[in-house]
């Protein structure tokens, strides 16, 4: 745990490996596969690699969105709920999260950005940096959106699978990082738009809640990630 006032913006290459990152950390979170779906998958067909290409991009097109997080067994101590607003240009969240089990969890502000995390104690203003604590898997939240589609002739080419159709969604199992790890990260579409990203069970789970209003930005907030820099 820091204070705030030692972080620092690292320089845009390592931003772009922090969400790069995140993909891959969906792998060493609990793996499995739930429902109905293919645990193998089909190679992608050439309609659905473009498809798969655009969604990420398609959500970073979005000014901000509403997220709803779940992570972590109900019953645990690390068990975290958070409903954030994401900036996608920004690549910053915000929000609130319990953590705890249910019944039992405690609510916080939160603020997350690719660098580092940061939520409201009554100790104040906490921060940490990515890779320790039990918010550190909520990085994969970054991995939702990309400023760019991503190449279509590569992912057919790689071990990203159709997994199959699940509550009207269909379900994609997104490429290993490296080679010989296991690809476990899915991504669900609806009509072509990301719906949902997990990591094959349901210990870690995100998705895009169109219902939903964005919240600006808080002043005390925007002060904070200024106070970073």
């Amino acid at each position: 745990m820091r204070p705030l006032s030692f972080l620092r913006r690292p320089h845009p290459s390592i931003r772009r490996g922090a969400i790069f990152a995140a993909v891959v950390l969906g792998a060493s979170v609990l793996a499995g596969c739930s429902g109905g779906l293919s645990e193998t998958g089909e190679p992608l067909t050439t309609a659905q690699s473009e498809m798969l290409a655009q969604a990420r991009f398609q959500l970073g097109q979005t000014e901000n969105y509403v997220a709803h997080i779940q992570l972590g067994d109900p019953e645990s101590d690390s068990h975290v709920v958070a409903d954030l607003t994401v900036d996608a240009t920004e690549h910053r969240a915000w929000g609130t999260a319990k953590r705890g089990p249910e019944g039992l969890a405690v609510e916080e502000r939160v603020l997350l950005t690719t660098d580092w995390y940061a939520w409201n104690s009554n100790q104040g203003w906490q921060a940490s940096g990515w890779g320790q604590g039990d918010l550190a898997p909520m990085i994969i939240l970054f991995s939702l959106s990309a400023d760019r589609p991503e190449n279509a002739q590569l992912l057919q080419q790689s071990d990203a699978r159709y997994l199959g159709t699940e509550d009207d969604l269909e379900v994609y199992r997104l490429p290993s990082a490296t080679a010989g790890s296991e690809a476990v990260t899915r991504l669900w579409l609806d009509d072509n738009k990301l719906e949902r990203l997990d990591n094959g069970t349901d210990d870690l789970v995100i998705t895009v809640d169109e219902s939903a209003t964005p919240e600006p930005l808080p002043d005390d907030l925007a002060a904070l990630i200024e106070s970073a820099k």
